[in-house]
Parts: structure tokens; sequence; C-alpha cells
């Protein structure tokens, strides 16, 4: 998965990166420690999130078999599982949903 994820990274195919992100939703007894990174920064977006988790989705429909055929389709499907799981934690009750997660002071 040679995107930017985030948490306790299992396949880790570039050997400079490192785990990141593994208490993220402790404060909250969740487990956000997931989800990508999109700006170069430590800070996940849910709902651009969730439309790269649509786009991937519909590209595996659409297109899976030219994934297949370049070898590509098992890591587009272990980066849409990585978002989903972050996703479905992000939202431990039906009015709770947490869209943004960063360390406080990471905004300025």
């Amino acid at each position: 998965m040679p995107i930017g994820p985030a948490g306790k990274l299992v396949k880790n195919q570039i050997p400079w990166r490192g785990d990141s992100a593994v208490d993220d939703g402790q404060e909250a007894g969740l487990d956000l420690s997931r989800g990508m990174y999109d700006a170069g920064d430590h800070i996940k977006f849910g709902f651009p999130l969730a439309f790269t988790a649509t786009m991937l989705s519909w590209s595996v429909l659409e297109y899976g078999g030219a994934m297949e055929a370049a070898k590509q389709r098992d890591s587009a499907l272990d980066a849409l599982r990585w978002i989903m799981d972050y996703l479905v934690n992000a939202h431990p009750a039906d009015d709770v949903l947490y869209i943004q997660t960063q360390k406080a002071r990471q905004i300025s």
C-alpha cells in the first residue's frame, strides 16, 4: 500500500516509512489509527477519505480485470479495506461521526 497510510503498517513496502497515529481515537475509546493522510501532514479528513473510498471502489468494479492483469487489484483492495476500517470505526453510533483526526498542536 504505497500511498499515505496511517496506523500500524502491516504491509509496509517503503522502508523509510514507519507507523504513525497509532493512538488516534484513544481519548474517545476508539481505534482511529488507520485511514490515510492526504496533504503531506498528519491530519486525516473523513469526507475526502470517503470520496477516495468511493472512487477506489468504483474503479475496482469497473476496471478490476485490468487491475488483476497488472497485479494491482489486491493492493487496491488492501487500501480500500484500510480506509473502510477507519471509516467504520469513526462512526461508533448512529449520531456520532468523527470527521477529522489530528493532534491539537498541528493546526495553527
